[in-house]
């Protein structure tokens, strides 16, 4: 790895900036090597600092809610306590809500033969009767498409040469049987 300037054939030299490096596979690999050290560091130090951040927020908001408390009548800390408690309880019923949606909305997708893949779209809807519609209205849709494609596909066009009857003298079936009744 030499930083002397490369000579062009007429003899003259090139300008630094359009100069060629040449390495050895060794020395292109620790290159890359060095340059993916420095990017995940990088990345190592950004992901720390976000998380330091993070800390400090969150020992920040137990040191107020702590400060809070202590402010409060004890009637008033049972108060925030339940309320607390309500609102975690809520938090959890609305994520079974969400988990029982999804089983239902799957066995009913699966029922009308159509891919579960589609339940994960279909719970932002959040209305089970909503969900039930959407998918009875998409079946509808599929069957239909599909109907079409099939008689589409099954229709079929009348033989180019036309059709053959049996003892006609241009039958080309006739003519070959001909041959071999001499």
């Amino acid at each position: 790895m030499s930083e002397e300037p490369v000579v062009t054939p007429q003899g003259g030299e090139t300008d630094p900036a359009e100069e060629t490096l040449t390495l050895t596979p060794k020395e292109l690999q620790a290159k890359l090597d060095s340059e993916a050290d420095k990017r995940s560091a990088a990345a190592i130090e950004k992901a720390k600092a976000k998380w330091e951040a993070d800390q400090k927020q969150a020992i920040e908001d137990a040191k107020n809610e702590g400060a809070k408390l202590a402010k409060m009548s004890e009637a008033d800390k049972l108060a925030e306590e339940q309320k607390q408690r309500e609102e975690a309880f809520k938090q959890r019923e609305a994520e079974l809500n969400k988990r029982e949606l999804a089983y239902s909305t799957k066995d009913l997708l699966a029922a009308q033969g159509l891919p579960t893949d589609m339940a994960d779209s279909l719970i932002a809807l959040g209305d089970a009767d909503a969900i039930k519609s959407a998918v009875e209205t998409l079946k509808a849709s599929v069957d239909s498409a599909v109907k079409e494609q099939v008689e589409k596909a099954v229709q079929s066009n009348p033989p180019a040469t036309g059709s053959s009857v049996l003892g006609d003298p241009e039958d080309p079936f006739s003519k070959i049987m001909s041959q071999y009744k001499k």
